[in-house]
């Protein structure tokens, strides 16, 4: 039998901010705090960086894109960690004395303290397979994206979406664009106001499909269609680089999409884009993320309907 770890508390490993999204991202348009700071000392600016930052966030799929940052800020070389309890329970090894804790974001509580693998202890071997999570890849996961498409897609009309199927042609993905007024859905036996269709080609292959519906989304969470409510994601309308939102959609998801252990356009357009610019355009590091951590919860637990979306 196949042996099962925790890794992280479940409620850290879905996402920063916990079923509660909605109600924690900031009502400010302009830039966070972390944006600023990236601005003013240049953080991630530098394609080199930027690519390495990426490729981080990549091996902490249990823990929230937002989180993986953090962690990348306070210890770019750390490989796994956990809780020292956790550390205890799952994996019989210890915390050093005098290990310096990492600070990451607690869902419904200010902090979580967490600590790297190599400030611990133990007598058991630890399993290879947990620092590299994608040694053994699936480069299609053809079944793992119809899995993960349909949670979304089942998710989405929380948010106001209206998932449309097209027979485009696979030369044309899809878009995504704001509803007309008056418009509703019915979903889990209420009628729902609708305030943008998703539409996508149903000629795609399941893991083209996929990541199409997740940089659509990107676009949405990262508030390039502005926002019917501040608490669910920004208004970024004032945006008018179409390179800048671009940009920002493809890391959306390709971040979900490779967390997942899923190759996808996205990171070609990335690799590309980094091997001929030295720097990044001016993007939303902190919207990005958080962006790709919705996508994430919606996967894997779904979030309630808002009160201001139900007609009946």
């Amino acid at each position: 039998m196949q042996t099962e770890y925790r890794y992280i508390t479940e409620s850290l490993a879905i996402n920063d901010y916990g079923s509660g999204d909605r109600e924690l991202v900031s009502v400010n348009d302009g830039p966070g705090e972390l944006d600023e700071l990236f601005q003013r000392v240049g953080f991630y600016s530098a394609s080199h960086d930027f690519r390495e930052l990426c490729g981080f966030i990549r091996r902490f799929p249990k823990i929230g894109p937002y989180n993986a940052l953090l962690l990348h800020i306070q210890r770019p070389g750390c490989t796994f960690v956990a809780t020292a309890k956790e550390w205890k329970t799952d994996f019989n090894r210890t915390v050093k004395p005098g290990a310096r804790p990492l600070v990451i974001l607690r869902p419904f509580g200010p902090v979580n303290f967490v600590f790297d693998l190599q400030d611990t202890d133990g007598p058991d071997p630890f399993p290879e397979d947990l620092l590299e999570p994608f040694k053994i890849h699936d480069r299609s996961r053809e079944a793992e994206c119809r899995y993960a498409l349909d949670r979304l897609l089942n998710a989405v009309p929380a948010d106001g979406i209206a998932f449309y199927p097209s027979d485009f042609s696979t030369a044309a993905a899809g878009y995504i664009e704001t509803a007309g007024i008056g418009s509703w859905q019915k979903f889990r036996g209420h009628q729902l106001k609708v305030h943008y269709n998703l539409v996508v080609s149903r000629n795609l292959p399941p893991v083209e499909m996929f990541a199409s519906v997740l940089h659509e989304l990107g676009h949405l969470y990262c508030g390039h269609l502005g926002t019917v409510d501040k608490r669910a994601w920004p208004d970024r309308k004032h945006i008018t680089d179409a390179g800048i939102k671009e940009f920002e959609a493809e890391c959306v998801s390709w971040i979900v999409c490779s967390r997942m252990g899923i190759d996808s356009e996205s990171e070609k357009y990335l690799a590309d884009y980094l091997d001929q610019n030295s720097r990044i355009p001016d993007i939303s590091l902190e919207v990005i993320l958080k962006a790709a951590g919705m996508i994430e919860t919606r996967i894997k637990k779904g979030i309630p309907v808002p009160k201001s979306l139900k007609i009946s």
